[in-house]
């Protein structure tokens, strides 16, 4: 509770209460760092308004005629079902994407708490070194980074969750020589990892595997980690299924494994999308393009949290070696499991700064890594693993040196002063966005005067042709607040035929002077809106206006 405590007293302090109100999207219809957030709240609103289906995740008013799952905007699907549950409560415009980042930093404030603490029997030093590492775990850059930019890849207190089961689970078995009970919440872990960002799942399941793996080597037997292996990942599939994350697309692969690796300098380097001071002191290093997406910085004080542990351990290695040694043999098998999604993130195009090389590699295997293309973000894991070996390595040495239990609380709370100095400048930058975003109204398609109101009435939203990329979405959001279906395509794997066949056929028919008096038209190109108005010149039905340049036609009385 206190870690939970700690991360919500980050997000408050980054972010203020702005992003909580429900009923104010105009941050989002701004844009947050990129268009992507515009992209995720379209498809909750769109599919908001959708019939029920199976898969659950899927939204007919989205990509018509065929539709998309929610899984392909990236709207988080288990949030967004549930909360579809309740569309006739809700107020109209309605974003939680607040108060599910919220949740995520209590979240993540919380399994921080949980893994710093563990093996403390004190209450008052858990108590103390939760709440620490609830803070440290909560001011991690990456949580930063993701959180409303791509609000998805926020919910990373699913592997952290993961991670402590994974060593509860295996402590556990080492004592009492049973598989303990709580190795079941791997289990709906990776249920809820598929439907939340399919790219949580992998290390979800390197958890899962190294727990298997753990109870194999500790006498736990062998068909009972095939099973709990098996359990989690039938329990992924059956979520990917039910959500619409698996069977819903011809393809899972996407062009382009390498260009959003994680470059060699992405620790220590404090760049990411959106030109944020990351850290008061380290500079701005180059990296290659699109490594924007493998944002890992650290913070100054991680970086010297491991730096610290690391000459601790150097220095137990000559004086304890038979520690040291049997340390590595309990935990070599996670060490493996941290490098291999090291070396994913990496991927086969290695680079540090604006230097590398790429090591070639057959298609079929690039076609299988393009599942995860974004490989910089399995980085995450190893990275969290990093933390609880400092904090770790730092009890220890502390016990081992003084025998006191206040004074690794008090070098951890240093440690986490300077992670906050470090991202002080960060923190006010991203204040102050919902600080001007409350200042100052926004006015696009989306919430335009000339928009408002459409919808009544109207049978759909219908894109004569393709539209300008910069206002996709914006449209889209349009559609999904004025209760109309679309045939706009804003799903971010692959493209949907029938939808894009009825764009074309929607242009063709109002070339050939027909048209549906229920439908909205729209389009980004002003010649073609001209030549409807001069094909339907003699026409007294239809009204044409600009917004935001989009070009509409609709039926004044439909």
């Amino acid at each position: 509770m206190l870690g939970a405590a700690a991360g919500v007293a980050v997000f408050l302090w980054v972010y203020g209460t702005a992003p909580l109100h429900v009923s104010w999207d105009n941050w989002i219809l701004r844009g947050y760092d990129e268009l992507d957030v515009q992209q995720h709240y379209a498809g909750w609103l769109l599919f908001r308004n959708s019939h029920w289906t199976f898969p659950l995740g899927m939204a007919d008013t989205v990509a018509m005629p065929d539709g998309t799952a929610i899984s392909y905007t990236d709207s988080l699907p288990w949030v967004s079902i549930c909360l579809k549950l309740l569309r006739g409560f809700l107020p109209a415009t309605f974003q939680w994407f607040g108060l599910y980042v919220l949740g995520c930093f209590a979240l993540q404030g919380a399994a921080g708490g949980l893994l710093c603490a563990r093996g403390l029997t004190g209450r008052g030093e858990a108590a103390v070194t939760g709440l620490l590492g609830g803070g440290l775990f909560a001011c991690l850059p990456t949580l930063w980074e993701r959180s409303f930019r791509h609000t998805a890849l926020a919910s990373q207190w699913l592997f952290l969750f993961a991670l402590y089961v994974y060593l509860e689970s295996r402590d556990a078995l080492r004592r009492t020589g049973h598989a303990p009970k709580r190795r079941w919440w791997l289990v709906v872990l990776a249920f809820a990892a598929v439907g939340i960002h399919p790219y949580f799942l992998p290390p979800v399941m390197v958890c899962a595997l190294l727990w298997c793996v753990d109870r194999v080597r500790l006498g736990g037997g062998r068909v009972g980690a095939v099973t709990d292996f098996a359990a989690a990942l039938a329990a992924a599939l059956a979520g990917g299924v039910l959500c619409g994350a698996i069977g819903t697309e011809s393809s899972l692969s996407r062009n382009g494994y390498g260009e959003f690796s994680m470059n060699l300098n992405a620790l220590i380097n404090p760049y990411s999308r959106g030109q944020y001071t990351w850290s008061r002191l380290l500079p701005v290093l180059p990296q290659q393009t699109n490594q924007y997406d493998g944002f890992n910085y650290l913070g100054l004080g991680v970086l010297a949290l491991l730096a610290l542990a690391l000459v601790l351990s150097v220095a137990a290695a000559f004086r304890l070696p038979q520690e040291v040694k049997t340390w590595w043999k309990r935990n070599w098998p996670a060490a493996v499991g941290c490098g291999l999604l090291t070396l994913f993130a990496v991927s086969n195009r290695i680079s540090w700064g604006n230097n590398g090389f790429t090591i070639p590699l057959p298609g079929w295997l690039l076609d299988l890594c393009g599942i995860f293309r974004a490989s910089g973000r399995m980085f995450y894991l190893p990275a969290a693993c990093l933390v609880v070996w400092g904090v770790y390595t730092l009890r220890a040495a502390c016990r081992r040196l003084s025998g006191s239990t206040v004074f690794p609380a008090l070098l951890l709370a240093v440690l986490l002063a300077v992670q906050v100095w470090d991202l002080s400048a960060v923190a006010a930058e991203k204040h102050n966005y919902f600080t001007d975003a409350s200042a100052q109204p926004t006015e696009n398609v989306a919430c335009h005067p000339m928009t408002a109101g459409i919808g009544t009435g109207r049978s759909a939203l219908l894109a004569a042709g393709e539209v300008r990329e910069d206002r996709l979405r914006l449209l889209a959001i349009l559609a999904g607040k004025e209760g109309l279906p679309t045939n706009l395509d804003i799903a971010v794997s692959g493209a949907h035929e029938a939808a894009a066949q009825s764009r074309a056929d929607t242009a063709a028919l109002l070339l050939s002077g027909r048209y549906d008096p229920t439908a909205v038209y729209v389009t980004t190109d002003e010649s073609v809106w001209n030549q409807w108005q001069q094909i339907f010149a003699n026409d007294s039905k239809p009204t044409f206006f600009v917004a935001d340049s989009c070009y509409f036609m609709l039926c004044l009385e439909p």
